[in-house]
């Protein structure tokens, strides 16, 4: 019966996708995994059966990691995943209705206790986990609470970056686990300030930490050198990869970064994402050049409170030209003001690219930065 009501949900739910495709334009899959969890709310765990299922999650890089991480496991076999990087229950039920023998797929931080339940997964590669949005996250030890307890119910290889303590703190009670470390090479982590496990201050040197209670990273199954994210996700992809005896894989890191180039009017634009505190930082080690534009929106999926804009350093932006934009482009640029750097507001993007011509960088929140790649705002 349960195979039955399957099978009639997925007809259903691909001609729900076929009609969004065909009258919306639109890609169908997210429409498609709603459909058929309606239909079948157990539809996640009968297409995850008789497949090597591995789940991967972050609060960045997730979607590039696991388009890499696909592309390792298709040497092995044929790889399912989300092609629009649809990582809630629905997106991952509309990617296992195409068979295969691997299931390579990205979920969202707080759906990802639930889809493991439901999928029974062979890996779980965790990249990193920081303050994302506040409004709907909350803080990173509610997440890594969640994530702790479903890594102690769970019989997969869970695959961590050890250096984040948060991370550490996760797999502390797994039955099996890969510690990745890098040396400390990210740095303290942002949130890291009281650890995890006991409450106490960690005692950090550089990027090493360790606490009373045996929380540290100064011992890992496996080290490496690892400079950027970039380079570090592309390591940890390796490793779970690895698990399943696909051998090692080099990749152009730039792949694995948010970032698109595109033109408007005079300039050339380097577009990177920025949606939270930590890939902020990242961004702006990442800025090389002297003309810059900043984008700020806070609607639902950027998070809506920048109260974390106090918390990034802006300084390596001084002696840069520097215009802000965005719905909240005063807010960033009162940050800026008050750490020294001068900058100039304007309304709109439109209006921000005129006064540039040749190379510029653009660090863009969620919004915009998709906004710029679909509709050239």
């Amino acid at each position: 019966m349960n195979q039955l009501r399957l099978q009639v949900a997925m007809v259903v739910a691909r001609l729900a996708a076929l009609l969004s495709q065909v009258l919306l334009k639109k890609s169908g899959e997210t429409i498609a995994g709603r459909v058929l969890l309606i239909l079948c709310p157990n539809a996640i765990s009968l297409l995850a059966r008789g497949r090597k299922v591995i789940l991967v999650s972050a609060t960045n890089g997730k979607t590039s990691t696991t388009r890499a991480l696909a592309g390792f496991m298709a040497t092995a076999g044929s790889v399912t995943t989300s092609k629009s990087g649809s990582n809630l229950s629905r997106g991952v039920a509309s990617a296992l209705m195409s068979k295969s023998e691997y299931a390579v797929l990205e979920v969202d931080e707080l759906h990802l206790p639930l889809v493991a339940a439901a999928s029974n997964p062979a890996a779980i590669l965790l990249l990193n986990l920081t303050r994302d949005q506040l409004h709907r996250m909350h803080e990173v030890k509610r997440v890594a609470d969640r994530w702790k307890e479903m890594a102690s119910k769970t019989s997969a290889t869970i695959v961590v970056d050890v250096d984040d303590p948060f991370l550490n703190y996760v797999v502390s009670d797994a039955a099996k686990s890969v510690k990745v470390s890098f040396g400390g090479a990210a740095g303290k982590h942002p949130d890291g300030a009281v650890c995890p496990a006991c409450g106490a201050y960690l005692d950090w040197i550089g990027g090493l930490y360790s606490c009373g209670c045996g929380l540290s990273n100064h011992f890992s199954d496996k080290k490496f050198d690892g400079t950027s994210a970039a380079v570090r996700n592309e390591i940890l992809a390796n490793v779970t990869a690895e698990l399943f005896g696909v051998p090692w894989h080099e990749v152009d890191t730039s792949t694995l970064e948010r970032k698109v180039s595109r033109k408007f009017g005079n300039a050339d634009c380097a577009i990177r994402l920025t949606k939270n505190p930590a890939s902020w930082r990242e961004a702006l080690r990442g800025v090389s050049g002297g003309s810059v534009i900043l984008i700020l929106n806070a609607r639902e999926v950027d998070g809506i409170d920048t109260s974390w804009l106090w918390d990034v350093d802006f300084s390596s932006l001084r002696g840069k030209r520097v215009v802000v934009t965005g719905e909240r482009g005063m807010d960033l640029s009162y940050r800026l003001h008050v750490q020294g750097v001068e900058n100039e507001l304007v309304s709109e993007f439109s209006g921000a690219i005129t006064k540039f011509s040749g190379d510029v960088e653009v660090l863009a929140a969620y919004t915009a930065f998709h906004g710029l790649l679909v509709r050239g705002l």
